[in-house]
């Protein structure tokens, strides 16, 4: 029997970022995907980040838990159906955004998925964090995704599996946001609080 997908974000307290945009996420999750479980990890709260990595490192302690998960960063916006996504993340093994900027690097890791362990990713990155977070800051092999295009081997892209649902707000939302799109990805500014019609 199949596991239900899971959908899982990560909060570090401190920064940009605070439990306002968790419960912001978790409504759009509970009123696009009824039932489906919602997890955070986070240093404010169950189930807990065992580590002080900072900002999007914290993404790295994802790879500790088993999936089928479904992730997303924080500043992401549901607008539609993503039960494709929720399926997909239980038949692959590993799924990425193709970064939106294809040019300077391969994956983007605000939207991801996973079916079965990963923990070696954790596993390596743990070995060593400063040298990998260091190694990680050139235009292609940057931060968080530049650590896990180095390791997870091979991937899917959502961009090929469920294509039109995921879009960019910066490259497809000029003109509002495409029909048929799901989620809405932000990488930069603004964030979808700061835009009138994704606030809520």
């Amino acid at each position: 029997m199949i596991e239900q997908t899971r959908i899982i974000t990560v909060l570090r307290s401190g920064g940009e970022y605070h439990e306002g945009h968790v419960e912001r996420l978790r409504k759009q999750c509970e009123k696009r995907a009824p039932g489906v479980p919602f997890l955070c990890l986070s240093d404010i709260g169950d189930p807990p980040l065992l580590h002080d990595w900072p900002g999007w490192w914290s993404k790295m302690e994802l790879f500790r838990l088993t999936g089928p998960f479904l992730y997303m960063d924080l500043d992401t916006t549901i607008c539609g159906d993503i039960s494709p996504l929720l399926l997909a993340a239980q038949h692959h093994d590993f799924i990425a955004l193709r970064d939106f900027n294809p040019k300077e690097r391969d994956i983007g890791s605000g939207l991801m998925a996973w079916r079965g362990d990963l923990r070696r990713l954790y596993d390596e990155f743990a070995k060593d964090p400063a040298g990998h977070m260091a190694a990680c800051r050139s235009r292609r092999w940057w931060g968080d995704q530049g650590f896990i295009d180095r390791h997870v081997g091979s991937r899917e892209y959502w961009q090929s599996l469920v294509p039109g649902a995921v879009v960019s707000w910066k490259k497809h939302c000029r003109n509002g946001v495409p029909s048929g799109a799901s989620v809405v990805c932000f990488h930069g500014k603004p964030r979808p609080w700061d835009v009138k019609e994704l606030a809520a």
